[in-house]
């Protein structure tokens, strides 16, 4: 195997080593992925319902702690201190109502066995717990108990935690109300998704029984259930109407005959509104066949009742992701966000205001926009070439707190006025020094026509001026698939840290191009929902070969060193190209993706969302990397984690083997004990060091590492 690997790389020495030679005469920038990964990262904003106060969590390089900022200054403080990259993920964050009382999720949540993420390989193990702190830090955290969730209960010093089954504990130092138990229901299913009712006597929450769920009402001091409306369906997102008698929620059909679901279907949905006192419901609103599915899984409160007593939802029923305002007595929806865009943060205010992060004013890109009670005018707020996301109207002053980045500037807490501005960024307060704002590229955006028609997406980074003659190249495929990569610093933590890398790599002499592939997000349901992709006939391959063309054709590019790289999805693209086309792409880097997509249809992982039925396997194996690994030349770098919850850790193990097998030019990183999220710095500074010095070694032959 080395001495097959060997001789590639003298051969790609000899074709490559003329048109590089300007290149590498060239000092590199003095720059460094840990100078570009050296921002504290705030993620998780909240604020306090009837307070003007927000918290957040910071990752400073791995170290995670909460923040806190209130009214009038917005002076960031911290009110933790932790102090290890020990890959424990914060978060959720909820403040209560009043803004006293700030509580948080640390750890991340078990796997199978029952083992939590543990990335450090600690021997005593970890856990995932609720936290409480004092907002204004007069106190230090203290732990409450294990759990995934939790809510504050209104009008009383309680907190209910979401675990196995809800239970309630009291705040420090405070009595618990009555009904406050470790054991609120143990009624049969899996019990979650709970949610006061408005004056805290009541609990609405689902209880999923496998190919069914219910929604109940637990009355808190009768101890007693009541069920809304229940059928033979799959009922979820309950909410409260402002008086509290009745609980609106949503309904798909139930699972048959043990039939899986399918990230790419397009399943229809019902709001009901059921009265509690009786269990009494009623159908108001019926989607079109083709407008629920992912709508409805985009984000946890798909379905509100405002305080001015409408019901707002999601819906793709325009052929974008948006929002609808109906009556709770059923009529016509009416559309709150508007044009061929995509919403994707919202936050609803209480004077009936919606505002909301999307691309309505381009595509590429996030603005923060704001639509008035009734839906007749929507205003845009933040500059159309920023990412402005997660929108928290600040309450009792003319405030919209969001997550605000550009091309150059990472990620920060901002705050707008309602009415628009310029953004003021509260935290951090400063970049570090050794950030290398100036040395950033502008990427650009582009589009691009696959062979069989489709237009796909991409940002383009380019090197400094200083490389001269045709460069390397590299097409970098997001994961997913529903995601979308942005010209900027993209507000998802894994995302985030692949934009450094791309800015990195292209500071480094790489020609870099970011494709969004048809079935990402942000271009319309047609664009997501496009046949036969995935494990269907994987279409989207068809983009990457696009974007390969687009490459060789410049001027400034040496179509024979031009490589590919991504994770989960994007490893499954990698992988394929390898696979199909080692004449095209001269190497790879693979993290943690699909190779065999049979073995995903069994379950277990979140690459088995597809539905595959038993007479579609022989054509996922088809489209499967592993079916052409015969053809598969070029040198690849396979690294995963092996505590991935999300794609197993086998699928990269057989297709070591197979390449082994070969004498393939494989080279491995294993990461013990790592989640698919990388969750600790050390391992993204690990993973991006070996990619550029894997794509050095074999795109850049003669270049120092």
């Amino acid at each position: 195997m080395k001495h097959r690997e060997r001789r590639w790389m003298a051969a790609g020495a000899m074709a490559g080593v003329m048109s590089i030679a300007a290149a590498v005469a060239v000092a590199a920038p003095a720059m460094d992925i840990a100078d570009l990964l050296s921002v504290p990262r705030p993620d998780q904003l909240v604020g306090a319902s009837d307070a003007p106060v927000l918290a957040w969590v910071s990752n400073d390089q791995g170290v995670r702690n909460v923040w806190t900022a209130r009214a009038p200054d917005f002076a960031p403080k911290r009110l933790t201190a932790y102090g290890e990259d020990d890959g424990q993920a914060i978060g959720p964050l909820q403040l209560s109502a009043d803004g006293r009382w700030l509580a948080y999720v640390r750890g991340s949540g078990p796997d199978a066995s029952g083992h939590n993420s543990n990335p450090t390989s600690d021997p005593d193990g970890q856990e995932q717990a609720v936290w409480v702190v004092a907002s204004d830090g007069s106190g230090a955290p203290q732990r409450i108990a294990a759990g995934r969730g939790m809510q504050f209960a209104p009008r009383s010093d309680a907190l209910l935690v979401q675990g196995q089954a809800p239970a309630c504990h009291a705040l420090p130092g405070v009595q618990a109300p009555a009904w406050c138990k470790s054991d609120l229901i143990r009624t049969r299913g899996s019990n979650g998704s709970a949610v006061f009712s408005p004056d805290g006597k009541s609990l609405g929450f689902v209880s999923g029984r496998g190919d069914h769920s219910f929604v109940g009402v637990l009355d808190l001091a009768a101890r007693t259930v009541r069920w809304m409306g229940a059928d033979f369906n799959r009922d979820s997102q309950p909410a409260w109407s402002p008086d509290g008698r009745r609980v609106a929620f949503l309904r798909t059909a139930a699972a048959r005959n043990g039939e899986t679901f399918d990230l790419t279907g397009a399943h229809p949905f019902e709001i009901w509104v059921a009265e509690v006192a009786t269990g009494q419901a009623k159908r108001v609103f019926r989607s079109s066949d083709s407008a629920g599915g992912y709508a409805q899984f985009a984000e946890p409160d798909a379905l509100q009742w405002s305080r001015d007593d409408r019901l707002v939802f999601s819906s793709e029923q325009s052929g974008w992701l948006h929002w609808y305002a109906l009556s709770p007595d059923g009529g016509q929806p009416v559309a709150l966000s508007r044009g061929e865009c995509e919403v994707e943060t919202s936050a609803l205010a209480e004077d009936g205001n919606f505002f909301f992060s999307g691309n309505c004013a381009d595509l590429d890109y996030r603005q923060l926009f704001v639509v008035d009670a009734k839906g007749a005018t929507q205003t845009r707020l933040t500059d159309k070439h920023q990412i402005a996301t997660e929108p928290v109207a600040v309450a009792g002053g003319q405030w919209l707190a969001f997550r605000h980045a550009d091309a150059r500037r990472p990620t920060a807490i901002a705050l707008v006025p309602r009415s628009g501005g310029e953004p003021r960024r509260i935290f951090p307060a400063q970049l570090p020094a050794r950030f290398p704002i100036d040395r950033l590229a502008e990427p650009k955006t582009i589009s691009l026509r696959a062979g069989d028609g489709v237009v796909s997406h991409a940002t383009v980074f380019e090197p400094p001026a200083a490389f001269k003659g045709k460069r390397a190249a590299l097409v970098y495929v997001h994961g997913g698939p529903i995601r979308q990569m942005l010209p900027g610093w993209h507000y998802g933590s894994y995302y985030y840290a692949d934009y450094a890398s791309n800015q990195w790599l292209a500071s480094q002499g790489f020609v870099v191009l970011a494709l969004n592939f048809r079935a990402g997000t942000g271009y319309g349901q047609a664009f997501r929902r496009a046949a036969k992709q995935g494990p269907r006939g994987a279409s989207e391959y068809q983009d990457v070969l696009a974007a390969h063309a687009y490459l060789a054709k410049r001027d400034d590019v040496d179509a024979r060193r031009i490589g590919i790289y991504g994770g989960s999805y994007g490893g499954f693209l990698t992988a394929s190209a390898l696979a199909r086309n080692s004449d095209l792409f001269a190497a790879g880097a693979d993290r943690h993706g699909v190779h065999d997509w049979r073995e995903s249809a069994k379950g277990g992982d979140n690459s088995g969302l597809w539905g595959l039925r038993p007479d579609e396997l022989e054509l996922a194996w088809q489209s499967s990397p592993m079916a052409h690994v015969d053809t598969w030349r070029s040198p690849v770098l396979l690294m995963h984690g092996d505590d991935d919850r999300a794609v197993k850790f086998a699928q990269s193990v057989e297709l070591v083997e197979r390449l082994r097998a070969r004498g393939a030019p494989v080279e491995t990183l294993v990461l013990p004990d790592e989640d698919h999220f990388f969750l600790r710095h050390a391992t993204w500074l690990q993973v991006h060091r070996s990619t550029m010095a894997f794509f050095r070694r074999h795109l850049q032959p003669g270049a120092a590492d």
